[in-house]
């Protein structure tokens, strides 16, 4: 039987109005996807002005084109969350500039109580007369972590408080027990709380594993420098997802007291990656010889103590050049102060390659990096040559030392974020305002959050499934 023709209608319209829906979600997918994807892809998140002059490290941000770039406000994160003691900074500003043969990089962090007069344990290391805090690192335990001392292990030792005892050290922490290595050394507060001593990297690795490390401890007296990092992604995956180390041991595969540790502390996690870090370090990079101790002593002029071949030439703040791979963390020169050595032989002059400017004032750190865009033929296997046209993922990293952060206790960008040298004028920023109880400044930001690569991916999958679809749609709707 025949239907009637209203109702043949009805069901035509009917038709035609769900394909409609169908074509409008489609289309406003597509949409919504192509206007992501180029913001992920073609925009330079650091963008590296060109201009005219030189960079004046004994006054970082003074040039006169400074006041034409906008600061980009980079948030930053904890590198251990569950640490009280990381992540203390919460965004850094950073401006970059090239001048056809250098790039400069400034950044200001708000840093309320400055480590000064603090050694870089390194550095401290070289100079036998070294006094002062940052000598070493003391490792405050989580609060209800007691101790016991097994008798039963009669080569062992340990120091409690100053004294010597007989026996082993077990750490116990909601029952978790972690027996400590010889000669281990502990102070108990007056309130229960543990401070252990001169923490090789495996037991920092141990502590932080069981829920024990807490921080490093600091008082008005002891406390670690100030430092800031830029990683410059070196690595054969593109674009990198991780830009986080490994905590570990000393080397891969290392045997600490019955343990085997995997991975190196300092290695880097991104498989397939590598990356050059620039490391300022208050306490031995500054060229302050009132609050840096290292340039007190005039340290980086006596290659009696330093062991390297040469000497800082113009004795100008310097940042640390570091190479990490998925195997360790190096130095990018052949002493090896911080780290192991990428070499015994050549590299002269690369340890002071990267200069630096720094001050503090008004509650703030601001540390100016400069370096020759092009890099020495020696080098280039550990740092990058920086060119016109090419995106590079970089990361960064502040310590406040007086605050109780060191080594892998720091607060850090979450990924890697593209930077790319423009010829292009900076664009206008809308104008934020910076406030603290010691400084107000009204300065131009532009708030950048790192956009990881699985947000394209996904875009572009939605796009090309949104695609498919339509043409479902019109060759079904066509019969």
């Amino acid at each position: 039987m025949l239907k009637p023709f209203c109702e043949k209608m009805s069901i035509k319209r009917k038709s035609k109005y769900t394909l409609g829906v169908l074509l409008l979600a489609s289309f406003l997918a597509i949409i919504m996807g192509l206007a992501n994807v180029p913001m992920a892809q073609t925009s330079p998140q650091i963008p590296v002005y060109k201009v005219v002059g030189n960079a004046d490290l004994s006054n970082p941000g003074s040039a006169s084109y400074w006041s034409q770039i906008p600061w980009i406000n980079i948030s930053l994160t904890a590198n251990i969350p569950m640490a009280p003691t990381s992540g203390l900074t919460h965004y850094l500003l950073v401006k970059a500039v090239w001048n056809g043969s250098w790039i400069i990089i400034l950044e200001r962090w708000y840093a309320p109580e400055p480590a000064f007069g603090a050694w870089s344990a390194a550095a401290a290391a070289l100079y036998p007369p070294a006094s002062g805090p940052g000598l070493f690192r003391q490792i405050m335990l989580t609060p209800g972590t007691t101790y016991t001392i097994e008798k039963n292990y009669t080569n062992y030792f340990s120091i409690v408080n100053g004294n010597i005892i007989q026996g082993r050290l077990v750490l116990n922490y909601s029952g978790i027990l972690l027996p400590a290595p010889n000669d281990t050394q502990i102070t108990v507060l007056s309130n229960g709380t543990i401070i252990l001593w001169h923490s090789p990297r495996p037991i920092e690795d141990l502590l932080y594993s069981d829920g024990m490390f807490y921080g490093y401890y600091t008082n008005n007296t002891w406390y670690y420098p100030d430092r800031a990092a830029i990683m410059w992604y070196m690595g054969s995956v593109i674009p990198p997802t991780k830009d986080g180390m490994n905590i570990g041991g000393k080397v891969p595969g290392q045997a600490f007291d019955g343990v085997t540790f995997n991975d190196t502390g300092g290695s880097l996690v991104q498989p397939g990656g590598a990356a050059n870090i620039w490391m300022w370090v208050s306490g031995a990079t500054w060229n302050n010889a009132t609050y840096d101790p290292a340039f007190k002593v005039n340290l980086w002029q006596n290659t009696s103590l330093t062991g390297l071949p040469y000497i800082d030439p113009d004795n100008h703040g310097f940042a640390v050049p570091l190479y990490t791979n998925n195997t360790n963390m190096y130095e990018v020169d052949t002493a090896g102060i911080w780290y192991t050595p990428v070499t015994t032989s050549g590299l002269n002059g690369s340890l002071f390659f990267i200069w630096t400017g720094a001050t503090y004032q008004n509650g703030y750190w601001t540390v100016e990096f400069a370096r020759p865009l092009a890099v020495p033929s020696a080098y280039a296997k550990w740092m990058p040559n920086i060119t016109v046209g090419k995106t590079y993922y970089v990361a960064f990293a502040v310590w406040q030392g007086k605050l109780g952060e060191t080594l892998f206790d720091k607060s850090i960008t979450s990924n890697f974020l593209t930077l790319e040298l423009v010829t292009t004028p900076p664009t206008s920023t809308t104008t934020s305002t910076i406030s603290s109880t010691s400084v107000t400044t009204t300065t131009s930001i532009t708030t950048v959050t790192s956009i990881p690569s699985t947000t394209i991916y996904v875009t572009i999958v939605g796009v090309v499934i949104a695609i498919i679809a339509l043409i479902i749609l019109y060759v079904v709707f066509r019969r």
